[in-house]
């Protein structure tokens, strides 16, 4: 039984007897009697008494060890989970301080400021490893909430009014928290905020309600972080995964700011701000509450926090600002209003507009060192999986793509085009005169002899003519099956046979050259850009992938034939290889066509076929394919046994068993499924057996689920994958985005920062920050949007911006409320 259910006892039930989940609960007829009457005699008497006797200390509170805390949180999680999924929590508990001190009797005060000092936490503004609570944690409901919680929770007039009157009794309890899994960390203002109720936030705000309390509920956490949730025993916060996407409606952050923001609430946000909260702050996951804003897209309330002070260059946990985090989710909206803000309008003339984009977010290639950012958009955009990254390639990014092939992209591609045309030539030609016969004649060897050796009376022994048989007889010597290192003519003259020998020679010192050559570029790019880096971008071309192990076969080659004479199945092995070495090599043309308009869909199209539709339909042909051909097999031996007994009798049999092996069964079967039967029928018909019958079943069954419906079902994948990748008009262009990307790749850091300086410019003064410059033509009936005006003011502070400063909202220009507060 869990925790959370054997909670539900006398102790648990205290708290409900105040008021229960439905509302009622002793004290609710007295603060209606109190609110009808103007008499709160006896709903006073009632919380010193009764609401007292949960409280620590009557209320003053007690400091709670954070390690207690998790580890209460660490159990009801575990009761809520399976047993395989269960997980404890890490780090270690050291010594409870608390344990020597007398709580009740001591100054609260002296005693966090001591606990701060022994933890290292002087200017923060509470200790790390206390938490300070006011309802006692073993009286509390079966959320971990106390009676201010419930309250909250119900939101009606009553129950508000109720709430008031113990936040004025007991002040130290604005700032009391859930302790469940569920809703850890949920304060009082977290829950006026989640109900909507400004007047209910204003009042706990004046009653020092802590505007940066952070809520850990695995309620309040994204989706495809809840199964990867562990606690430390040495910090409050949850660990999670950081590779996430956010998913789910209820990932509001942890702040109350966050939670005003993820709501849409533009009249809590301004009185938090006022209320001194930073936007700025960071969540587990490092987001801010601009972050918040991309997730949610939640474009006026983005507008607000960043008019309201919150920073576009604050990175979360994967390294992405708000900018580079809309990109990587694809919300177009959010990362157009992004880029209006962070332009610089240069010049106007006309309906002409200059405008400038700082590359800091944007370029694949980091400003100060020349080395790749994985967390920029472009390489988000281009590398992104969804269907919506292809709108980003518009506009800028287009042309950002234009400039960067302009500057090196052109150049680069052809003079790959060419190594590669230079390399898969040599290879061919090396290739094609290969010679694949190990054995020799003998006669071949003597046939190249320039003496008349039947007739010894008409020549002499001489001296030339003993160093050539001696020659003869070294050659007879060698193993037969390392005559790929002879690039010579044994009687040295000049044939077409040694023009051959030549040629390979040459084409085979031109491979191993370029081959030795590529291999140590990979090795320094993998290096230099880092392994998963490296494989991000080269997943994405097959073609490559396989033109490398190219590279690792021919070096492979070389090692195979030096050891040419350790066996003959060595040089067997040697063909094996070299074959493989010219398929491989022969897909690399598949990259050089992914650039292409009217090719490089094609290309794509093949790779999502034959990843995506041929795997998943291997796997359920597989399983049919070895049934029946298992199946058939037997049936055969059978036939094969029939067939031996009728010739033994000297019977006619005409059957011949052309399933001899478990393999050939499973190739038979593919024949069979391409339509290929007639010859297995035949010899099925052939068969004596009284299996025949039956195997005529097995047979027609065979064609109609294999031959007509799997097969069919293959042709309307593959159709549905063709329909789908040739209506995106866009897919061209990221397959040339990912070509320019690579090629970039292949780029030292110095080349980089040099090809930068092409296609950008200095930010005014400033000659670390680059911005890409791109020139529109605007319609001069289109509004301006106001995002547009505060980015200029923000990063440009010119007159045009701070001329329409005045139309902004500021904190002071808010409801009376807020004005009152400050």
């Amino acid at each position: 039984m869990s925790k959370l259910v054997e909670r539900s006892s006398i102790e648990e039930e205290k708290v409900y007897q105040l008021v229960d989940c439905h509302g009622d609960g002793i004290l609710m007829p007295w603060i209606k009697y109190a609110q009808q009457t103007n008499d709160y005699g006896v709903l006073d008497e009632y919380l010193e008494t009764v609401v007292k006797s949960f409280l620590y200390n009557g209320g003053k509170g007690k400091l709670i060890s954070i390690s207690e805390l998790v580890m209460i949180r660490n159990k009801q999680r575990n009761a809520m989970l399976s047993a395989l999924r269960r997980k404890k929590g890490r780090g270690k508990c050291g010594p409870n301080i608390l344990d020597d001190i007398n709580q009740e009797g001591a100054q609260q005060g002296d005693v966090i400021k001591a606990l701060k000092i022994l933890d290292g936490c002087i200017r923060g503004n509470r200790s790390m490893n206390y938490r300070e609570l006011i309802w006692d944690i073993t009286l509390r409901g079966k959320m971990g909430e106390n009676l201010l919680h419930i309250c909250m929770l119900h939101n009606t007039a009553d129950h508000n009014e109720l709430v008031r009157l113990i936040v004025k009794k007991y002040p130290k309890m604005v700032n009391d928290v859930f302790i469940s899994e569920d809703y850890y960390g949920l304060s009082p203002l977290h829950q006026a905020i989640v109900n909507e109720d400004i007047e209910m936030v204003y009042f706990l705000l004046r009653h020092k309600a802590d505007v940066h309390q952070r809520c850990y509920g695995s309620f309040f956490c994204a989706d495809d972080q809840k199964a990867s949730r562990t606690d430390s025993l040495e910090h409050e916060w949850v660990d999670l995964v950081q590779n996430s996407r956010f998913t789910g409606r209820m990932y509001w952050g942890e702040y109350p700011l966050s939670f005003a923001a993820c709501t849409n609430q533009h009249d809590c946000f301004r009185l938090l701000r006022a209320c001194n909260a930073d936007p700025n702050m960071r969540d587990t996951n490092g987001n801010t509450v601009l972050h918040l804003a991309v997730i949610h897209e939640l474009r006026e309330m983005f507008v607000l926090a960043y008019e309201l002070g919150a920073r576009l260059d604050v990175k979360n946990n994967q390294k992405l600002t708000p900018m580079a985090l809309a990109a990587k989710l694809a919300k177009k909206e959010m990362f157009d209003l992004i880029l209006d803000m962070e332009r610089d309008v240069l010049w106007n003339y006309g309906n002409v507009t200059c405008t400038a984009f700082p590359l800091g977010d944007i370029d694949t290639v980091d400003q100060r060192t020349g080395h790749l950012n994985q967390a920029s958009v472009l390489s988000l955009v281009v590398y992104g999986e969804k269907s919506r990254h292809l709108d980003f390639l518009d506009g800028l990014l287009e042309d950002l793509l234009e400039a960067k092939w302009t500057a090196f992209g052109r150049t680069r591609f052809l003079f790959s085009l060419a190594y590669y045309i230079v390399y898969v030539l040599s290879f061919y030609v090396a290739f094609m005169a290969r010679e694949f016969s190990a054995t020799k004649a003998e006669e071949d060897i003597w046939s190249s002899n320039p003496f008349n050796a039947s007739n010894q009376d008409s020549w002499a022994f001489t001296y030339e003519e003993i160093v050539y048989m001696q020659r003869v007889d070294e050659e007879k010597s060698q193993p037969l099956q390392c005559h790929l290192w002879e690039y010579h003519d044994r009687d040295g003259s000049f044939s077409q046979r040694a023009l051959k020998f030549q040629i390979r020679l040459i084409c085979e010192c031109i491979i191993l050259i370029l081959a030795l050559k590529q291999s140590l570029q990979e090795v320094v790019d993998i290096l230099r850009s880092g392994h998963r880096r490296w494989w991000k971008i080269m997943r994405a071309f097959p073609s490559k992938i396989l033109h490398t192990l190219s590279f690792a076969i021919v070096l492979l080659i070389v090692g195979v034939r030096f050891a040419c004479g350790l066996h003959p199945h060595v040089f067997i092995l040697e063909n094996v290889l070299a074959i493989g070495a010219v398929l491989t090599t022969s897909m690399h043309f598949l990259f050089y066509c992914r650039g292409m308009r009217f090719v490089g869909p094609f290309v794509l199209m093949v790779y999502k076929i034959i990843v995506g539709d041929i795997l998943r339909f291997f796997l359920i042909y597989l399983i049919f394919v070895i049934g029946f051909s298992q199946a058939f097999f037997v049936m055969f031996i059978g036939c094969e046994r029939e067939h031996h007994e009728r010739m033994a009798r000297n019977e006619t049999s005409n059957f011949e068993n052309i399933l001899v092996g478990s393999f050939e069964s499973l190739m038979i079967m593919f024949i069979m499924s391409v339509g290929e039967f007639t010859s297995f029928y035949n010899t099925l018909n052939d068969c004596s057996s009284s299996l025949v019958p039956i195997g005529k079943v097995i047979f027609l069954i065979y064609e109609l689920l294999v031959t007509v419906m799997l097969l069919n079902l293959l042709i309307a994948m593959m159709t549905r994958t063709y329909e789908k990748i040739s209506e995106t008009q866009k897919e061209w262009k990221r397959q040339w985005a990912q070509v320019i990307l690579l090629l970039e790749q292949t780029l030292q850091p110095r080349d980089r920062l040099i090809a930068m300086l092409k296609y950008s410019r200095p930010i005014r003064s400033d000659k670390r920050h680059r911005a890409f410059v791109v020139r529109q033509r605007v319609s001069p009936h289109e509004p301006k949007a106001k995002t547009e005006v505060v980015g200029r003011e923000r990063k440009t502070g010119t007159d045009a911006g701070s001329s329409e400063s005045k139309d902004k909202t500021s904190i002071k220009q808010q409801p009376l409320l807020v004005t009152h507060l400050v």
